[in-house]
């Protein structure tokens, strides 16, 4: 199944599928090694405010807004 990143709970990991957006937020996604083929798990999600999140071992933290625009197959 096909999710944003959003939807996803601590804990879960999955594989980027697609980016969405307008080439600036694309950028911005890809320097974080949010890139198809790539696996990432989130490590903390709140109601509100941004989520944690690991790709290649390294944490980021990504807007909510930004987290919907990328496209994760849940594993």
């Amino acid at each position: 199944m096909i999710v944003p990143l959003n939807a996803l709970r601590p804990g879960d990991r999955g594989i980027v599928v697609n980016i969405l957006g307008g080439p600036t937020a694309r950028q911005r996604l890809v320097g974080m090694g949010l890139t198809p083929g790539a696996t990432v798990q989130i490590i903390e999600s709140h109601q509100y405010g941004p989520i944690i999140i690991s790709v290649g071992g390294v944490r980021f933290a990504i807007g909510r807004g930004m987290a919907t625009k990328v496209m994760i197959r849940k594993l």
